[in-house]
């Protein structure tokens, strides 16, 4: 297993260096913690894969773009890297069972709270090619708030 990065708003890590092992050359088992904005791609690490859980629904798609092209950036050296997306996965139109039901009511709740809200595999789609990816899949889990949406990146 490769080098594992936990990156997030110089205040979050500042805070988690407290509760959280640092992660040193002879222990593989424990994140490196890094300071940093993902809109900003300086301050992301190289890697191969980037990993979101609860944070792209809280932003516009602009920003989303914005976010993931940042992290095109910091997947530029690998040769499959990919961006896995935690969030619920809205269905496209007449795909309502009981989860999808369950997620579009959080959906309607994050709205209420002034948050963004989840996307459909569409949005996914065509916000994944606006920034150089391509859409993969989104992945179910047996988690209602959580399904993985997976991108990677565009063939030259």
């Amino acid at each position: 297993i490769g080098q594992c990065y936990c990156l997030d708003l110089p205040d979050v890590i500042a805070d988690a260096k407290e509760i959280v092992p640092v992660g040193n050359k002879d222990d593989d088992n424990t994140p490196t913690l890094v300071a940093g904005n993902m809109f900003d791609p300086t301050t992301i690490p190289p890697c191969d894969v980037i990993f979101t859980k609860h944070v792209l629904c809280d932003f516009a798609n602009e920003d989303v773009v914005r976010a993931l092209l940042s992290f095109r950036k910091a997947l530029a050296d690998s040769k499959e890297g990919k961006v896995v997306i935690m969030d619920a996965a809205l269905p496209n139109s007449d795909d309502l069972n009981g989860k999808w039901n369950a997620a579009v009511s959080f959906d309607v709740l994050l709205m209420l709270s002034g948050r963004r809200g989840e996307r459909s595999r569409l949005e996914w789609s065509n916000l994944a090619k606006k920034a150089g990816f391509v859409f993969e899949d989104v992945l179910a889990t047996s988690a209602v708030t959580v399904d993985l949406a997976v991108l990677s990146l565009e063939s030259p």
